[in-house]
C-alpha cells in the first residue's frame, strides 16, 4: 500500500469516515504517476504518530484527489530515544544521502553545523536547498514506514549547537577520527545501563577533513564524550550512517 505524508491536510480530530483532500503534488502522483483508481487504498500520516488507511473516492476537482478515512493505527516504529544528528555541512549530494539514510534509520532531528573546515561555498543554505532537504526526509519517512518526520534546524556554528545541547542536558557523542577511544558502542552500553535509556542523544559528526584538535577540546569543555567508530577513516556520509546504525541497535 502506498504511503504519503499529508501534513496539515489531515485536520486535527479527523475520524473514520471523514473526507481528506490530498495536496496537489500527492494528487498528481496518485493520478498521473501511480495511476491509482477510485476505491483503491492508500496510507496517509501527518506526523502525530498515527497512520490512516484511506480509500480513494470520486474526484470533484480533477487537480485534487480525495480519500475517505477507513481505519487508523499507531505503529510502534519510532525510537524511544530521540536522536539528534549534528552534522557538519558538506557537498550537497553527500549531505542529502546522509539525511535520507539516517531518516530511514530513525533520526529525530538534524542540526547542520558550521565548523572550521566547512567550505564557505557550503556554509550557506539557500531556501531551495532547505526545501529539497525537507522533501528528501519526507520521502525517506514515507518509504521506511515512519510515523513522525525529522526536524531540520537552521545551520549554526558548532559551538552554538553544543552550548544548546549541553544546556538541555543532552548526552553528546562527538565522533572524531583522532579519538584513541572509547568506541562509540562502549559509550552506548554505559548509557543503556539498568535499562534506563536517555530521552535524547546527540551525535556530532565532522566535515571533509574532520574536526580539528581545538574543536575536539572545546567539545570536551561542553561536556561531549569523544568516541571512535574504529581505526578506518570514513567518508562523512558513511560515518553518519554507521553511527546512526549503531544507535538504532543499542537504543531501540
Amino acid at each position: 500500500m502506498h504511503r504519503f505524508y499529508v501534513g496539515s491536510n489531515l485536520p486535527a480530530g479527523s475520524a473514520i469516515g471523514a473526507r481528506v483532500d490530498l495536496p496537489k503534488d500527492i494528487s498528481h502522483q496518485i493520478r498521473n504517476v501511480l495511476r491509482l483508481r477510485v476505491g483503491e487504498s492508500i496510507q496517509i500520516f501527518c506526523g502525530d504518530g498515527r497512520v490512516w488507511t484511506a480509500n480513494l473516492i470520486p474526484e470533484v476537482d480533477r487537480r485534487q484527489v480525495s480519500a475517505e478515512l477507513s481505519a487508523v493505527t499507531e505503529p510502534d516504529v519510532e525510537m524511544s530515544t530521540r536522536v539528534i544528528m549534528a552534522m557538519a555541512l558538506n557537498r550537497p549530494q553527500r549531505y542529502e544521502f546522509a539525511l535520507a539514510k539516517c531518516t530511514e534509520l530513525g533520526a529525530s532531528e538534524f542540526r547542520p553545523i558550521i565548523t572550521e573546515r566547512v567550505l564557505k561555498s557550503e556554509a550557506t543554505i539557500s531556501t531551495n536547498r532547505k526545501v529539497r532537504w525537507c522533501r528528501i526526509v519526507t520521502e525517506a519517512a514515507e518509504l521506511s514506514g515512519r510515523v513522525r518526520l525529522p526536524m531540520i534546524t537552521e545551520a549554526a556554528p558548532m559551538s552554538t549547537v553544543l552550548t544548546d545541547l549541553s544546556a538541555q542536558n543532552t548526552p553528546i557523542i562527538f565522533l572524531w577520527e583522532g579519538a584513541s577511544g572509547p568506541m562509540m558502542s562502549d559509550i552506548l552500553t554505559d548509557l543503556r545501563k539498568d535499562d534506563q535509556l536517555p530521552n535524547n542523544l546527540a551525535l556530532v559528526l565532522g566535515p571533509v577533513g574532520g574536526f580539528s584538535e581545538n574543536e575536539a577540546m572545546r567539545a570536551i569543555e561542553k561536556g561531549a564524550m569523544l568516541a571512535s567508530l574504529g581505526p578506518r577513516i570514513l567518508r562523512t556520509e558513511t560515518a553518519a550512517i554507521a553511527a546512526m546504525s549503531v544507535v538504532a541497535q543499542f537504543l531501540r
